[in-house]
């Protein structure tokens, strides 16, 4: 491990556990056992560092729905979720605070809003494309695919949050509640067809997912 990514885990360390706000660089430089000299080479301020931090969130998203587009199937959205639950967990401390990130941050809050309307064009493909095989129910209305992405978009990016205010621990919350919390947008919306392929997927054994 190169020194930047021991300065980049032992914030992650720190932020996830204690939060953004009361964490310092003393702090980071003591966990990583560094001196703050040598944090401040890689890393000159804390903005720094949580814009290095936020860029690889915004990094390992745009991969995960880049791979979805390539195989936009149930099977491959299930694959997705469990890609997008490991992220959630790694950076929990954006999904949990990220409204305070933005007010402290207006760079991050400004590149946030692009990337929002990025995903929502992903997750957009995402539905056409499933609509057109028969797998989702065409759209009554001609904006009803935006506001499913809207949802599928607030429910993902929020979903930890809620659960912490409503007293859940990070450490507590379960992988397959937030993945059926996802499905559930996006259930009433199968096809004949399309509920039988979920069914289908929902007994594949997990290891074929991966």
């Amino acid at each position: 491990m190169t020194t930047k990514e021991k300065i980049v885990e032992s914030a992650l360390f720190l932020f996830n556990r204690f939060g953004i706000v009361s964490v310092r660089l003393q702090h980071i430089a003591d966990e990583a056992q560094l001196s703050v000299g040598n944090l401040a080479y890689h890393f000159r301020t804390k903005d720094d560092l949580v814009e290095f931090i936020y860029e690889q969130i915004v990094l390992q998203q745009q991969q995960l729905l880049t791979d979805l587009r390539v195989m936009p199937l149930f099977v491959n959205l299930e694959r997705h979720l469990q890609n997008t639950w490991l992220i959630q967990q790694r950076y929990s401390f954006f999904f949990t605070d990220t409204l305070e990130i933005m007010r402290a941050y207006p760079a991050i809050k400004r590149k946030h809003r692009e990337h929002i309307g990025w995903q929502k064009l992903q997750i957009q493909l995402f539905l056409d494309f499933n609509i057109s095989r028969g797998a989702l129910q065409p759209p009554v209305t001609p904006d009803t695919v935006g506001q499913l992405a809207d949802r599928y978009l607030l429910i993902t990016e929020t979903w930890m949050s809620y659960q912490v205010m409503q007293g859940t621990p990070v450490k507590e919350l379960e992988e397959g509640v937030f993945k059926q919390a996802i499905w559930a947008i996006l259930s009433p919306c199968f096809s004949a067809e399309g509920r039988e392929e979920y069914e289908y997927m929902r007994q594949l054994p997990f290891d074929s997912l991966g």
